[in-house]
Formats: structure tokens, sequence, C-alpha cells
């Protein structure tokens, strides 16, 4: 799934937005910048379907980014 997050990453809008960011929490975390509850805590923020909903018109992006982070942040 962390790959699925890297292909979003490369997307200009805001999938791809969220995608990085979602990447550079999973680093925070690995370095233990941040502890894993605030990381799927974080991560949980990141999927709010409403905003991603009115953000992106590709159903498949969407589905693609809530399940790559959801899958990523369990495993924290």
């Amino acid at each position: 799934m962390i790959n699925d997050l890297i292909t979003l990453s490369q997307d200009n809008g805001p999938i791809g937005e969220r995608a990085r960011i979602a990447l550079q929490l999973t680093e925070q975390v690995n370095r233990q910048e941040i502890s894993a509850d605030e990381y799927q805590e974080l991560m949980r923020d990141l999927t709010r379907l409403d905003e991603v909903t009115e953000q992106s018109s590709s159903i498949e992006m969407k589905t693609m980014l809530v399940s790559a982070i959801y899958v990523v942040a369990q495993l924290a």
C-alpha cells in the first residue's frame, strides 16, 4: 500500500497532496518523531471522505487513497 501512496503522491491535485502528507507522517512515525497513536489519528483525519469526495472526481483515486492510508496506518 505504501507503493499506492507513492503513486498517488505524483498527482498534482488534492489527492496527491494528501498522499504526500501521508508519506511524510509515515516517515515521522518511523523516525519516532510522533507516536503510533498520533500517527493513526492523523492518518484517519486525512481520509475524511467528505473532503476527499469534494476534492477529486476520480472514484478510483479516492478509493486508492483511503485504502492505502488505512492499511499503512494500521502497520504503525
